[in-house]
Formats: C-alpha cells, structure tokens, sequence
C-alpha cells in the first residue's frame, strides 16, 4: 500500500501537512491491533536508506514500511516521497477475533516516570518491559517525550536519551494505595534497568 498527499483534507483548524512514516505507522498498528507490533529499524531496496523499518510481529519479521527510495522518487519526479508498507497476508489473516472484557471496576492511577538510556534502544522494547508487571499492576505505558541533546548535559550523557512515559496503573479487585503505586513504579524502573541499564532522569 502506498500513501501520498496531504495527511488530513484541508481544513481551518490545523495547517496542512504531508503524510509521514508515523501516519502509515499508526494504519499499521490499526491494521494489526489488537497485536502489537513492534517497528526495527532495517532496510529494503525500494525503500530509503535510513527511513524505513520492518514490521515485527511474534519475533519474526511480516513486511516493512518506509519512504519510497530516492532514486525512485526522482525517476518519477515526485515532489514529496510517498510512504508505502507491504505485510505479509498470512500476519493479518491470523488475527485474533475481539474479546470482549468487563468494565473495570477500580479507578486507574497514572504516574509520569522520566528515564535515561542508550539511544539505541527501541521505545517499544522498553515500554513493553515496563508492562512486564508480575504483579499485573502496569496496564499501560505510553511515550508522550522524548529528549536527545546535541551536547551531553542536564544528566545525559552522549549517545543516551530521555524517555518519558506515562504509566495507567490499575488493580480491579481493590483501590489501589499510594504503596502500592510507588513499589509498581519501583519494580517498573528496576525492571529497566536490567534489560537496558536505564535510570530514572533527575
């Protein structure tokens, strides 16, 4: 599938742009849910070197997703570089059929928890460890900063970045107290460490 264009129709309330990779990224995640794939950087002969990824799923690879390669952009004198995907038809017939789930009856708790890491470490693979809760507490854990410095200062170091999540803790036999979020976001932290050496920014 390819994408070309403005993003939105032209409307007042927002300028416009063109599509992106993260507008073809989301389709995908749609197109999967409710798998979650995972996106590694890697390349592809008709896509450009550097902007493109393949599409994990279950540990293997089912297709890629990235920006048209330039030399084909410029054979076909295209202004702007389509976005295109290809997924395997055997990862999207194999599915699974929605399952339907209680309201839940506690409140969730959402903590904001800011960590340093080595840039190569992929946002998906330290939010899932962030989710790998034994006690079933974390729920979710969604990026919403991310800060890389040109120079090493302000507690990071070079080659290292500041992701910053914020986490939907939830138990749905009972309210959860301010102990038990504290040793969730303690076990959260520890649990990164051990897979990436990440710490908590300062």
């Amino acid at each position: 599938a390819l994408a070309y264009g403005s993003a939105a129709p032209l409307q007042w309330g927002s300028k416009e742009r063109a599509v992106d990779f993260y507008d073809v990224k989301g389709d995908l995640e749609a197109l999967l849910a409710p798998r979650t794939p995972s996106f590694v950087a890697a390349a592809h002969p008709a896509l450009h070197p550097g902007r493109s990824a393949a599409v994990v799923l279950d540990g293997r690879t089912a297709g890629h997703v990235g920006e048209l390669h330039p030399r084909w952009r410029q054979a076909y004198e295209l202004p702007q570089a389509p976005v295109l995907f290809e997924i395997a038809l055997d990862a999207v017939a194999a599915l699974p059929l929605p399952q339907l789930e209680p309201l839940a009856r506690q409140q969730s708790a959402w903590r904001d928890l800011a960590l340093v890491l080595p840039a190569d470490v992929p946002h998906a693979a330290l939010a899932r460890r962030l989710c790998d809760d034994a006690g079933g507490l974390v729920r979710a854990a969604t990026l919403f900063d991310l800060y890389q410095p040109s120079q090493p200062g302000a507690g990071i170091g070079a080659g290292e970045r500041s992701l910053a999540y914020r986490l939907e803790l939830r138990d749905d036999a009972a309210t959860l107290t301010d102990e038990r979020i504290e040793a969730a976001l303690a076990a959260a932290v520890a649990r990164a460490y051990e897979a990436f050496g990440a710490r908590l920014r300062g």
